[in-house]
């Protein structure tokens, strides 16, 4: 019965500190530890490294992948963008026609060639010429 109670501390001062007193270990044991502990630090960093490059695998495999799914995107766009500069080129075409027909309507040198070309009318000391197919 009396095997079941703990026993009851002194008030020493001894047993009121509260650093624990050392326990002694022999120098073959602290070796040996010593050699477990920097086995398991190799361990430790090679599991380390191991898990780095899983992840940078990882992580490269995503980067591809999203790059290949990319490409189809990229041909979609290049070919609308070849189709929309071929427009641009057609209309500034078109654009450079009309710019030198507005030059050419508006300029005061030809103004009046041009009211004889739209009216049909010529000056008055002009004679129309009027071809015709000669007769076998």
């Amino acid at each position: 019965m009396n095997a079941n109670r703990r026993p009851i501390p002194s008030s020493s001062p001894e047993s009121l500190s509260p650093i624990p007193p050392k326990i002694a270990r022999s120098t073959q044991s602290r070796r040996s530890y010593r050699r477990q502990g920097t086995f398991s630090r190799g361990k430790a960093i090679a599991l380390e490294s191991s898990v780095q490059l899983t992840i940078n695998v990882l992580l490269a495999i995503i980067a591809i992948t999203s790059i290949a799914n990319l490409v189809p995107y990229l041909r979609a766009r290049q070919a609308k963008l070849s189709t929309l500069q071929e427009s641009v080129a057609q209309a500034e075409e078109k654009n450079a026609k009309l710019r030198s027909q507005f030059d050419r309507n508006f300029d005061p040198a030809q103004a009046s060639q041009i009211m004889q070309e739209q009216s049909g009318r010529g000056y008055p000391n002009q004679k129309k010429v009027i071809w015709t197919k000669p007769l076998d």
